[in-house]
């Protein structure tokens, strides 16, 4: 503003003195008011000028009203933005806090259900090799868990306890290559070893062609072998395929357990009755 007033300070003074000027012969004071040729002379050469220059004040008036106006609405704009960013925020983590807490209710009414002691659990991370399927909970020795333990879901079997650390352990998922487990079809009872095959799926291994496995058909831990409680649920049989040539059906089962987004589960702390092996990193 300095600078500016400085480089235009002249042109400024003139225009400012023939304003004086014109307002004077158009609206001469009291002691001019007599001399009627002067003023009426003057009102004559000017008055097409004092009207443009009124005009074009009440052009910049109206102008700079409105520019003050939009800066002063575009501001209360970004404060309302501001605001309502905030709202959304808080209203996003109500939800999470709600949804959390349902999950946390549905876990509390499932561990009453399981007949054998149990401690709830957080997932706090996920391993991030593309080889292996496993998270990271937020139980770990301090809390009683031990290798070869079950982790289970109200909607079904997860995965078991691979390693264990102060505070922390790590879940081997029951689609992981390293993961098997002896299951039942619940409709027909054929038994199969449950085998993890990456994503979402399992295979079940060593199934006759003349056995009785539908597409459909819900596939249960059979408790056997210790690794999952008796009847926790592993998935449906997504495919079952009786190859022209070959021993065995070809059979895969989509896990029931949303894997990748659970965000809770329970660890079943009782030792697996056959003795645990844990998988080769």
């Amino acid at each position: 503003m300095g600078s500016f007033l400085r480089k235009w300070w002249r042109l400024l003074a003139a225009v400012v003195l023939l304003i004086a000027a014109v307002q004077l012969f158009v609206r001469p004071p009291a002691v001019l008011s007599r001399v009627e040729p002067a003023r009426a002379a003057g009102s004559f050469l000017f008055r097409p000028f004092s009207a443009t220059v009124d005009f074009m004040r009440h052009g910049v008036t109206s102008v700079w009203n409105h520019y003050i106006a939009l800066v002063g609405a575009s501001r209360e704009n970004d404060r309302l933005r501001q605001e309502i960013a905030s709202l959304r925020e808080k209203l996003q983590e109500n939800r999470d806090a709600l949804l959390e807490n349902r999950r946390l209710k549905d876990l509390m009414k499932f561990s009453e259900a399981v007949e054998r002691k149990a401690v709830g659990a957080r997932v706090v991370g996920h391993d991030i090799s593309p080889w292996f399927q496993a998270v990271f909970i937020d139980a770990g020795v301090d809390a009683g868990v031990e290798p070869g333990m079950a982790v289970v879901t109200p909607a079904g079997g997860m995965g078991r306890i691979n390693k264990t650390y102060k505070g922390l352990s790590e879940v081997l998922l029951v689609s992981d290559g390293r993961f098997a487990a002896d299951v039942i079809v619940e409709r027909s009872r054929v038994r199969a070893i449950a085998e993890g095959m990456g994503g979402n799926l399992v295979r079940l291994k060593y199934v006759s062609p003349t056995q009785d496995v539908l597409a459909g058909d819900r596939i249960l831990f059979s408790g056997f072998d210790g690794s999952m409680p008796k009847g926790t649920l592993l998935g449906t049989v997504v495919s079952a395929e009786r190859p022209k040539e070959g021993l065995f059906q070809k059979i895969h089962v989509q896990c029931v357990v949303n894997l990748q987004g659970v965000e809770e589960a329970l660890v079943v702390l009782s030792r697996p009755s056959i003795p645990f092996r844990p998988g080769k990193l």
